[in-house]
């Protein structure tokens, strides 16, 4: 036979006659729900009740209670236990102790479950007594006396059956809420930290602070919000990968976690930046003492893909109520103390000033002004020669960049370059650059070439090499006469990424010139990473000529590009003597204003070429 789910089912018998426990006894004794096969049958358990044999459909514990206080403490004591009771037969009359009404209410006041059948005479109360004085309910049956064996083990199995499954279904419920209430705790979590870190995020940020603000307005104890970012992130982020940059976005966490503690709150605050609430500062301590402790645990050594590394921070501070007293004007100010920092040169802490604004107001009025300048074309390009030693050939020009605003007039580039750059308005800056410069050399002899500055930001999509190519393509310029002059920076910053778009320009026909050579920390070792086809002396080597050091310098270039083979250009030569002492050495190009000042583009060819030749003499 198969086996059925077998319960053991606690069933309270409450009458004050004796008589009645034995009648009970007797019904569910004698009864069976089935046939037992013979093997299996016990005349001493004909029901299996005691043994829970296959093929029952319950087994059943009976208890009995002569009065309704006796039952009420077997119930407590039962549910207090864990082994509760699933069904009672209760007698309306139990004298000389309470009835069976008041016993049952008594009852379900404990053990709200417990399924109830009320044994009463015909003359007893009522259904709509019942109903009157235990209001309706699922969980009572009334049984009328005499009863019926028939009927009393129908009722049993039905209401000890429906005791179970409502004892499963509400386990079930139970379960489920609490499945409920974790993912609900699980997705507030995520709605209120980042992923990465485990930190607050933005939104848990503001609702700290603003109940921070509110506190503060109380108790008058200064709340300070700091903005944090890391200054060689991206340095790392592009030159190990983004699994490194994680690992440090990480570690530097868990720094800042450890140096607030309790007395505030840490919040990534996107990116690489963090922002901290600095709500509950001990006595004996100042907002100072967590600066330096931050800067400090955040400059301590790192190791990412098992080499050691070493950031330094920028930090932004605002403290209410001196400088904000709700959060949108306190974050806006600490992150105007942050661009403060970061423009002193970084690895510094700022802290909120009066006039701060000011001068972020006029950076974003030049941002303005500069993005207006490109829509309205108002660049132009202006042409300084590169000429040979002894000044009677022009090899090239360099095109150097102007700004010609309607109202402030001419620009120069070191006012506004830096903020393009910043804003990575330089990229479509450096294009039309690139662009206007090939058009203006197709104007030129032949065999005269142009040198265009490109920035670092310019590699940062990867797209140059594409970029030149098609414009060559639109002006019909030939690769070789095109040089593209870059900074050591460039290569600081995009190293790998930088060499390889180098090497495709090379492989276009493109010259290659390395600019400022001789101030930059690594600019031998980049000799023997890519070979250039130039290097051009930075200027200040040849304002200082007097100085032996300084001499030294332009000699070791001068021969540096003899033993590589490649040209040396020495700039910014405005005297003879100057021009004497770098020919002497051996620079094959010279650049400065004793030949050429910077000249627009429409005067180009009137200036130094006539029909039959060039101008072999200074301007």
């Amino acid at each position: 036979m198969l086996a059925t789910k077998t319960y053991s089912h606690r069933v309270l018998i409450v009458d004050d006659n004796p008589s009645i426990h034995d009648d009970f006894m007797k019904v569910f004794g004698e009864q069976p729900t089935e046939l037992p096969d013979l093997e299996d049958f016990d005349p001493d358990d004909p029901m299996g009740f005691e043994n829970g044999a296959e093929g029952t459909t319950s087994a059943l514990r009976f208890v009995s209670a002569h009065q309704g206080q006796e039952a009420i403490e077997l119930v407590r004591t039962a549910s207090q236990n864990g082994d509760p009771f699933s069904l009672a037969f209760v007698d309306m009359r139990m004298p000389p102790g309470m009835d069976g009404l008041e016993t049952v209410a008594k009852l379900w006041e404990i053990d709200p479950e417990l399924q109830i059948v009320i044994c009463t005479a015909y003359s007893d109360h009522s259904w709509e007594d019942a109903i009157k004085v235990l209001g309706r309910t699922h969980n009572l049956l009334i049984l009328k006396k005499p009863f019926d064996d028939v009927e009393v083990l129908q009722m049993a199995e039905a209401l000890t059956c429906k005791w179970a499954a409502s004892r499963e279904a509400g386990i079930k419920q139970w379960q489920l809420e609490e499945l409920v209430r974790e993912r609900t705790a699980e997705l507030e979590r995520a709605a209120l930290h980042d992923a990465l870190t485990g930190l607050a995020n933005r939104l848990k940020f503001n609702d700290r602070l603003a109940a921070s603000l509110r506190s503060c307005q109380v108790s008058s104890e200064p709340v300070a919000v700091m903005i944090i970012d890391l200054d060689e992130f991206k340095y790392i982020n592009d030159t190990l990968g983004h699994p490194a940059g994680d690992d440090l976005i990480r570690v530097i966490a868990q720094r800042l976690t450890s140096v607030i503690g309790t007395h505030g709150l840490v919040a990534r605050y996107g990116g690489d930046e963090f922002a901290i609430i600095l709500d509950s500062i001990p006595k004996g301590r100042c907002i100072e003492s967590y600066i330096n402790a931050l800067q400090e645990a955040i400059s301590e050594q790192v190791f990412l893909e098992g080499s050691p590394y070493r950031v330094s921070s920028s930090l932004g501070i605002a403290v209410a109520p001196g400088d904000g007293t709700d959060s949108s004007e306190l974050i806006c100010n600490a992150d105007i103390a942050l661009y403060r920092a970061k423009g002193e040169g970084r690895d510094c802490a700022r802290f909120f000033e009066p006039g701060m604004d000011d001068q972020l107001h006029q950076h974003r009025q030049w941002e303005l002004m500069l993005r207006e300048a490109i829509e309205m074309n108002q660049f132009q390009l202006h042409y300084q020669p590169l000429v040979s030693p002894d000044l009677t050939r022009i090899n090239s020009f360099e095109a150097l960049l102007r700004w010609q605003h309607p109202e402030l007039g001419l620009i120069p580039p070191d006012r506004f370059i830096p903020l393009a750059e910043e804003t990575k308005l330089i990229t479509s800056i450096g294009e039309w650059v690139l662009r206007q410069a090939c058009r203006d050399a197709m104007t030129w002899p032949f065999d005269t070439g142009v040198a265009v500055n490109v920035s670092g930001v310019q590699f940062q999509n990867g797209r140059l090499p594409e970029t030149v190519a098609s414009v060559l393509c639109e002006t019909g310029l030939e690769p070789s006469r095109l040089e593209i002059e870059i900074t050591e920076s460039v290569l600081l910053l995009e190293k790998s990424s930088a060499v390889d778009q180098l090497r495709c320009l090379q492989e276009l026909g493109v010259r290659i010139a390395l600019d400022d050579f001789g101030t930059g920390y690594s600019s031998l070792s980049y000799l023997r990473t890519f070979p250039f086809n130039k290097l051009k002396m930075d200027r200040s080597f040849v304002q200082n000529l007097d100085r032996a050091d300084a001499m030294a310098i332009v000699r070791t270039i001068a021969n540096l590009g003899k033993s590589l083979g490649i040209s040396t250009t020495a700039e910014g030569i405005e005297t003879e003597e100057q021009l004497q002492r770098v020919v002497q050495e051996g620079f094959t190009q010279i650049q400065g204003y004793f030949y050429g000042r910077p000249i627009p583009a429409s005067r180009v060819l009137e200036t130094y070429f006539n029909s039959q030749s060039r101008l072999t003499v200074p301007c």
